[in-house]
C-alpha cells in the first residue's frame, strides 16, 4: 500500500490537522519549534508501528478538552489518527485472485486508531457482493444472498439434493465444491465486505520512526538486550537499546550476541563494523577517513546483592585514519553519530518496501553540506523503495526545486490547534516560513557561483514558469532550457541592473525581461557600460506574438486561464477579456486587480495534473523562447 493522506486530531496540541496529502516519495513537514510537527509523526507512527505495539494513551488527548469530551461522548468516538492508503497493482491483483475480479470497488483503504484501542481499525471497503458470490458459486443454481451463513446453508442443501430415485443431482458436486471454496475464502465471516477488509488489511504498511533518542551510545550493556530477546519483549527496550540490538543483528543471530568463542565473536563484530562503515561512507563526505570499530567487552561489576558479576558491554569506537586516533562514538560529532545510528537502526527494514520511514528533525547536528548529502541519501536510497516523511526547520533540508512536497505546520492556539497546509496556503508567520525562504535564497546563491552561464529573470513567477515548462518540454523530447543555465530571480525588473552589476564581467549573463522593460534606460546603461551584451537581452516576444509580451503571454489564453482560475478559485472565460494586448492587462481591466505569483504557485503545486493539458500553442511558444535563450550561450554565439 501507498499512503495517500492522513489526518491527526484530537491528539496533543492537534485538534484537527486537516487532510495532509502525502507525496508518493518524500513529504517534508516544515515549521518552527513547538508547532506540532513531531506530534503529527507520533500519531502516524502509532497507527501501525514497526518497532513497538501499544495503544494511543488517553494522556495524549488534548487536556483542556478531555473532561468536556468525556461527558459529551466525543472522547469515545475520537480518532487521533486516520489515514487513507491506495493499493498497489499487485495487491489489487491478489484481491481479485482470491475473491473474484471486480469484487473490490476502488483501490483505497481507510484506517484509523481510537484511544486505548488494541491495534488499528479500518473502514470496511466497498465491495460488489453479488460479483463475489457469482464468482464463488459458478454455475450452481441457488438463490444468492449477501449473508454468507445463509448462502452456505443453501449450498449445503443443494449439495445433498437428489432426484426421484435418490441419486445426487449433477450440480450437487459443484455445490459441494462451492461450500468448500466458501469456507476456504470466507471462513466464518458474515459478509463479503468483512472478509475482503480482513484480507486487504494484511497489506497495511508499518511505520519506522527515528529521532535523536534512538542514537547509539558509545557503550551499551548487552544484558537487557539478551533478556528482551529471550522474553520476546524487544519492543520494551529503550529507543537507543533497540538501535544497539539492530546493529548487532546486522551480523549476529539473536542467541549469538554473547558468544563465548572470542575469535568468532570478534570476527563477526569486525564484519558488522566494516559493513556499517561502508554504508555510512557512501553518503558521509565530511571525513572519508573514519572507521567504525565494534567489540563486546567483559567488565567486572557488582550485582544487585553485592556479588561480583561479569557484565558484557557493547563498545563502539571510531578510528580516524588521518590521525591514527581512536575514541568512543559518544565523543564524535552529533551529526556523525546520528547518521551512523540511523543506518544501523534502519538496516532490518531496508529491504521491506512496505515500511514507511518517519524521521523527526533528521541531521540537526549535520553541517549544511552534510545535510545536502543527507537529502541526496533520502532521494537516492530511501525514497527509491520507501515513502519518507520528515520534519525539519532547516533550509538545507528543503529542496527548493520540489516545494510541492512541503507541508507547512503551525500551531494556531488552543481554539484551533496545529494544522498542516500546502505551501500555497502557508502561514504569514515569518518564523514559520523562514526555512522555505532561506532554501530559495540558498539555492539562488548556489546557482550564482556554481556555473558561468546565468539567466537573470525578473521574479519567482518567471523562474517557476521557465523551469516547469522547460521540464515539460524535455519530457516530450522537445527543446527546453540548456542544463548549463543557472536561473536567478532578481526580485523585480528594477533589481536586474544591480544583479548584473554584482555578477560583473567574470560570468556570462543573459537577461529575460518583459517586452516593455527591454528598452529601459537602466538596461541601456548596462549595455553601454559593457556589462551586458545587447544580444543577450531576451523578451517573451521571442515566443509570443503579443506586443510587449509578459511571460504569461506564452500560454494560450485558455491555458493561462486554467492556471489563473485554479489559483483564484474563479471562473473567468476567454470571452470575458477584451482586447488583444497582454493577458495580465486584460484580466486587470475585467477584474480590477492581478497577482502575478499566485498562478505560478498554483502551476508549481499542481504541475503533474496540468502539464499534459497544455495546448500545442503553449508548448510551441515556450519552446521558441527556450531556443532563443539557448542561442545566447557563449559557445552558441561563436
Amino acid at each position: 500500500m501507498r499512503l495517500k493522506s492522513f489526518r491527526v486530531g484530537p491528539y496533543r496540541n492537534v485538534l484537527d490537522s486537516g487532510e495532509i496529502v502525502v507525496d508518493p516519495e518524500v513529504t517534508v513537514l516544515v515549521g518552527k519549534n513547538e508547532s506540532g510537527k513531531t506530534n503529527l509523526l507520533h500519531a502516524l507512527h502509532s497507527l501501525n508501528s514497526a518497532t513497538e505495539s501499544q495503544a494511543v494513551p488517553r494522556l495524549d488527548y488534548p487536556r483542556w478538552l478531555q473532561k468536556a469530551h468525556e461527558r459529551s461522548g466525543a472522547f469515545d468516538s475520537a480518532r487521533p489518527i486516520e489515514a487513507v492508503f491506495s493499493l498497489t497493482d499487485e495487491e489489487k491483483q491478489a484481491t481479485d485472485d482470491r475473491f473474484g475480479e471486480g469484487v473490490l470497488l476502488g483501490g483505497e483503504f481507510r484506517v484509523y486508531r481510537s484511544y486505548e484501542s488494541s491495534g488499528f481499525k479500518y473502514v470496511l471497503p466497498e465491495c460488489d457482493a453479488q460479483a463475489a458470490i457469482s464468482h464463488l458459486i459458478g454455475r450452481v443454481q441457488v438463490e444468492a444472498v449477501d449473508d454468507l451463513g445463509v448462502l452456505r446453508e443453501r449450498l449445503e442443501e443443494q449439495a445433498e439434493a437428489t432426484d426421484d430415485d435418490g441419486e445426487l443431482l449433477p450440480e450437487s458436486e459443484a455445490a459441494a465444491a462451492a461450500v468448500e471454496r466458501l469456507d476456504e475464502v470466507y471462513g466464518d465471516f458474515e459478509t463479503v465486505r468483512k472478509a475482503v477488509g480482513r484480507f486487504v488489511s494484511a497489506f497495511m504498511p508499518r511505520f519506522f520512526y527515528f529521532d535523536d533518542y534512538a542514537q547509539l551510545p558509545g557503550t551499551t550493556d548487552t544484558a537487557p538486550l539478551v533478556e528482551a530477546i529471550g522474553d520476546d519483549q524487544v519492543d520494551q527496550l529503550d529507543d537507543d537499546q533497540r538501535t544497539a540490538l539492530a546493529l548487532l543483528r546486522m551480523g549476529f543471530a539473536d542467541e549469538e550476541i554473547v558468544a563465548e568463542d572470542y575469535d568468532i565473536r570478534k570476527a563477526e563484530l569486525q564484519a558488522v563494523g566494516a559493513s556499517l562503515t561502508h554504508e555510512v561512507l557512501k553518503y558521509w563526505k565530511q571525513n572519508p577517513h573514519l572507521r567504525l570499530m565494534i567489540d563486546i567487552d567483559p567488565v567486572a561489576a557488582q550485582g544487585l546483592h553485592g556479588e561480583q558479576i561479569i557484565r558484557r558491554d557493547l563498545k563502539l569506537d571510531v578510528m580516524d585514519d588521518r590521525h591514527h586516533f581512536t575514541n568512543s562514538l559518544d565523543a564524535r560529532s552529533s551529526g556523525f553519530r546520528w547518521f551512523v545510528s540511523f543506518i544501523a537502526a534502519f538496516a532490518e527494514f531496508e529491504d521491506d518496501a512496505n515500511v514507511i520511514v518517519l524521521l523527526d528533525e533528521p541531521g540537526l547536528g549535520l553541517h549544511a553540506r552534510a545535510q545536502d548529502d543527507f537529502l541526496r541519501f533520502i532521494g537516492d536510497r530511501l525514497a527509491q523503495r520507501h515513502q519518507v516523511i520528515f520534519t525539519t526547520h532547516s533550509p538545507f533540508l528543503v529542496d527548493s526545486a520540489r516545494l510541492d512536497r512541503v507541508r507547512v505546520v503551525e500551531d494556531a492556539g488552543p481554539d484551533h490547534g496545529a494544522r498542516a497546509t500546502k505551501t500555497d496556503g502557508a502561514s504569514r508567520d515569518p518564523d514559520t516560513l523562514f526555512p522555505l525562504q532561506a532554501a530559495l535564497g540558498y539555492d539562488i546563491a548556489q546557482n550564482l557561483f556554481v556555473g558561468p552561464d546565468n539567466l537573470v529573470v525578473e521574479g519567482l513567477s518567471d523562474f517557476t514558469y521557465l523551469t516547469v515548462m522547460s521540464d515539460c518540454l524535455k519530457s516530450k523530447n522537445r527543446t527546453g532550457l540548456d542544463d548549463r543555465w543557472r536561473i536567478l530571480p532578481a526580485g523585480g525588473a528594477s533589481n536586474i541592473p544591480t544583479f548584473v552589476t554584482l555578477v560583473g564581467r567574470s560570468l556570462d549573463v543573459t537577461v529575460l525581461v518583459d517586452g516593455g522593460q527591454s528598452s529601459s534606460q537602466r538596461i541601456r546603461n548596462l549595455i553601454e557600460a559593457g556589462l551586458l551584451d545587447d544580444k543577450r537581452v531576451v523578451t517573451p516576444e521571442a515566443g509570443s506574438p503579443t506586443r510587449s509580451a509578459d511571460i504569461e503571454d506564452l500560454f494560450s489564453d485558455g491555458d493561462y486561464l486554467v492556471i489563473y482560475n485554479g489559483a483564484q478559485q474563479s471562473n473567468v472565460k476567454v470571452g470575458d477579456l477584451d482586447g488583444d494586448d497582454r493577458i495580465v492587462k486584460r484580466i486587470e481591466r475585467a477584474l480590477g486587480s492581478f497577482d502575478h505569483n499566485a498562478p505560478a504557485r498554483y502551476l508549481l503545486e499542481n504541475r503533474a495534473a496540468l502539464l499534459n493539458r497544455f495546448s500545442a500553442t503553449t508548448l510551441d511558444r515556450f519552446e521558441r523562447l527556450c531556443i532563443s535563450i539557448n542561442e545566447t550561450l557563449r559557445d552558441a554565439q561563436r
